[in-house]
């Protein structure tokens, strides 16, 4: 019994947690990549773009392209919320191995 709710856990939970990392990484992605271009961030991880790419063609063109738009969207209203400069330094602070000033 213990090896069939192990194997549904590998068979079924886990794929779709997987599709949901992939959904927020490619926000994760859009977010970071108006970041990169609206903070003083000399770095943006390679690693992670290519991660994000590798959602990117799981998941299709069109719902993609609508991942990282939202993503790109949360930096807007993020940085309207709390001030850019703000923004900037909580997601250095945040997220120090993924951009850097």
């Amino acid at each position: 019994m213990k090896k069939i709710a192990l194997l549904w856990i590998l068979l079924v939970a886990l794929p779709a947690a997987h599709a949901d990392q992939c959904d927020d990484l490619i926000k994760m992605d859009g977010l970071l990549t108006k970041a990169k271009k609206s903070c003083p961030f000399s770095y943006y991880a390679f690693r992670f773009q290519q991660d994000s790419q590798v959602c990117m063609d799981k998941k299709g063109k069109e719902a993609s392209k609508k991942l990282f738009l939202m993503g790109d969207s949360t930096f807007d209203g993020l940085s309207k919320k709390m001030g850019k400069e703000a923004l900037c330094h909580k997601l250095l602070k945040d997220f120090p191995m993924t951009v850097k000033q």
